[in-house]
């Protein structure tokens, strides 16, 4: 598309014509005012001529290549570089005209040579840095489809511009029965606005928009969704030409009437000297983008303004950032997600104008074929939707110079997963946790990290599976699976601290009441650390290891120690299978009250104390039993315990009397030979005087109790006396 590309119109001013040669002075003339199409004729009458020159052959060259003649425009190219290495731009465009008869690879090699001559051109370096962008861009696969509508003419339409419940296109279809009104440019009539209708698919002109249409060209515009419109025009009233006799393009904002009436202001900024036009709406209509060649451009560049007021503007300036190169970007168009499109043949393409997307990223992205061709694709919009809209081109099979596509986004859109990071027992907001997030193959997409607020938003395609991860420092790593469509995800996450919560419940074994005060020393057998802890009032107390996790193995030692309660030490391994582990429900941790009249063996395990038949020896199975005994005086220096041994009604009264004193002062003196102070125990033989269970058996009285009644009272009893 060659009309508007280079945003400079024109019309022709009268010369008188003299000098050594009149033809050659009328073609550069013609030249000069890019009236590329009657320059044409006059250049090629001079081919082989003596007033054939690189200069006539470079502008030769142009005319084709800006009436859109590439194969010609080769051919002269091609003639006028074997006179002259070439300039920057010269190279530029010969490695363009290439591009658009798909000759790829030797359009790029001409970028190289570009290159070799300025580094920093961008147009050149952007190849340099991305020599791979034709592999790239196909390994996307065909993500569009395009569709060359039915209300395109043989001669040049674009456009697809909202506008109410319609769409308004460029076209050069009709010309007026009155009024000459041809552009010089290359020979075809000037671009009128109409509007047309939208149904399955197609659009059918309704009409032309009479108010902005005047005689000459009429460009890119936008609809503010009120009453206003901005539209580019170049024959801007009271506008003067430029030094070179070319009417620039102006950009205009108006209230127009469907009834016919408008109210014309031009923007500020313009002027007779530069260009302005092709603009685009941010969607909250608070920033007016635009394209123009103003000083400091390089080429065509993207220009945004702020829009203050109706009909009031700020000043304007360059689109910060990669979007503007040494080449031409144009029709810029914001979507309704804030993406911005736009035409450039400066970014590296498939040729002419391609359609390009900045993303969320900050990175510049080709939409790939076949929205881009080779040749030049320009006008992108895009609908709410973000699958359907319009694209212009004047791609091979076209049915005119310019035709309207419409087209169908097929791939994965690009949406946002975003959300609040909490503390899942406080309900805290977390600054700085790390959300990252991974496709179905483990691979990482994106990350980022969490606002002071706990706010995230991390960049993700539609119809994905995602599997998404938060850490930081303290908590455990929390895990989700995210399915997307075509809006927007909200994610939330609660985040546990990091660790392991241990919780001991302390309880009298004998009535189940909690006991406060007691010392609980905890040995990690495996890592090796000792903490201590004690119960509050209510029997229980916590401890929390930040570096034990869920899956974990923990071995402990558990003493718990209480003054008038015995000691109690457990060992046990644990299998960590939740962030809390309540110890007392995984093993007995009750104390037993030591309390004066008490016997020891309720209080531990000790099995019965044998003697050998008629005996008083202790044996060393019995003197295990009695080191158990030990233990529990020589942890409690104070307690005094008198040792009873009894036995059963059989034999005689005065031998079991007997027999029992003896083996229980053998047992209290194996006892006083182990611990402080022997006078805290005394051994006492009570023989049968005190049978637990009545079964006498005395004289000639026969008992018939069973042999466990009478176990039960063949005892050895530890009574507690004194605890302090």
């Amino acid at each position: 598309m060659k009309k508007l590309l280079l945003l400079l119109l024109v019309l022709v001013l009268g010369f008188n014509s003299s000098g050594q040669s009149l033809k050659l002075k009328r073609a550069n003339q013609k030249f000069e005012h890019l009236a590329y199409a009657s320059a044409i004729g006059l250049y090629n009458d001079m081919l082989g001529s003596k007033n054939e020159s690189p200069v006539m052959l470079f502008n030769l060259a142009m005319c084709y290549y800006n009436t859109n003649r590439m194969q010609e425009a080769l051919a002269v190219f091609s003639k006028y570089l074997n006179t002259t290495p070439g300039t920057a731009d010269e190279l530029f465009y010969y490695a363009q005209a290439l591009k658009q008869v798909g000759k790829t690879a030797e359009g790029d090699e001409q970028l190289k040579k570009l290159f070799s001559l300025s580094s920093s051109d961008l147009r050149a370096k952007s190849l340099i840095e991305n020599q791979n962008y034709l592999d790239e861009i196909k390994s996307r696969g065909e993500q569009y489809t395009v569709k060359n509508l039915k209300v395109n003419s043989e001669g040049s339409d674009f456009g697809g511009y909202p506008y109410f419940d319609e769409v308004l296109f460029l076209s050069t279809r009709y010309e007026s029965l009155s009024v000459k009104r041809e552009w010089t440019w290359d020979g075809t009539r000037f671009l009128d606005v109409f509007t047309a209708s939208e149904a399955d698919g197609e659009l059918s002109e309704t009409g032309m928009l009479k108010p902005i249409c005047s005689k000459y060209h009429e460009g890119p515009l936008c609809f503010d969704g009120g009453t206003g419109l901005y539209f580019t025009r170049n024959n801007a009233g009271n506008m003067k030409y430029d030094e070179n006799g070319i009417r620039n393009l102006s950009l205009f904002f108006g209230s127009v009437d469907k009834l016919g009436g408008i109210s014309e202001t031009l923007l500020p900024f313009c002027s007779s000297e530069y260009s302005v036009g092709h603009p685009a709406l941010s969607p909250d209509k608070k920033t007016l983008y635009f394209a123009s060649d103003m000083p400091g451009s390089k080429g065509v560049d993207i220009y945004e303004v702020p829009v203050l007021g109706y009909g009031q503007w700020g000043t304007p300036k360059k689109l910060e950032g990669n979007v503007n190169t040494d080449g031409d970007e144009m029709f810029p168009f914001v979507a309704e997600d804030g993406t911005l499109y736009f035409s450039s043949n400066g970014h590296i393409g498939l040729g002419g104008l391609d359609v390009f997307r900045r993303k969320s990223s900050g990175e510049i992205q080709n939409l790939g074929q076949p929205l881009n061709s080779t040749n030049d694709d320009f006008a992108f919009v895009i609908k709410a939707n973000r699958r359907n809209g319009y694209v212009s081109s004047n791609r091979i099979g076209g049915k005119g110079d310019d035709d309207i596509y419409s087209f169908s986004f097929t791939g994965h859109l690009d949406i946002l997963i975003a959300g609040v990071v909490t503390d899942e027992k406080t309900g805290e907001k977390i600054a700085n946790a790390y959300v990252v997030i991974k496709d179905e193959k483990g691979k990482q997409i994106a990350s980022v990290m969490t606002d002071s607020q706990g706010n995230y938003s991390i960049p993700a395609l539609s119809g994905m599976v995602y599997t998404m991860e938060v850490k930081k420092e303290g908590y455990t790593n929390e895990t989700a699976s995210v399915t997307t469509a075509d809006e927007n995800v909200v994610k939330d996450f609660q985040i546990e601290e990091a660790g392991v919560e241990f919780v001991y419940l302390v309880k009298d074994k004998s009535n189940s009441s909690p006991i406060e005060g007691v010392a609980i020393k905890i040995n990690d057998t495996k890592n090796k650390s000792t903490l201590n802890v004690v119960t509050a009032s209510n029997g229980s107390t916590s401890v929390f290891d930040e570096k034990l996790n869920v899956g974990d193995k923990v071995e402990l030692e558990i003493t718990l120690s209480k003054s008038g309660y015995l000691d109690k030490t457990v060992k046990v391994t644990i299998s960590v299978n939740a962030r809390t582990i309540n110890i007392s429900e995984l093993m007995d941790i009750s104390m037993s009250k030591l309390v004066v009249g008490g016997d020891l063996t309720d209080l531990i395990a000790i099995n019965p104390i044998y003697f050998d038949l008629g005996k008083s020896v202790i044996r060393k199975d019995a003197a295990l039993e009695l080191d158990k005994i030990v233990k529990i005086m020589n942890d409690y220096p104070k307690m005094k315990v008198e040792l009873g041994s009894h036995t059963d009604c059989r034999s005689s009264m005065v031998s079991n009397q007997k027999l029992s004193d003896k083996r229980a002062k053998a047992s209290a003196d194996y006892i006083k030979s182990k611990i402080t102070n022997p006078s805290r125990i005394n051994g006492v033989g009570y023989g049968e005087s005190r049978l637990k269970v009545n079964c006498p058996c005395e004289g000639t009285v026969k008992s018939d109790c069973s042999e466990e009644e009478h176990q039960k009272n063949r005892r050895t009893e530890f009574i507690i006396k004194s605890v302090e």
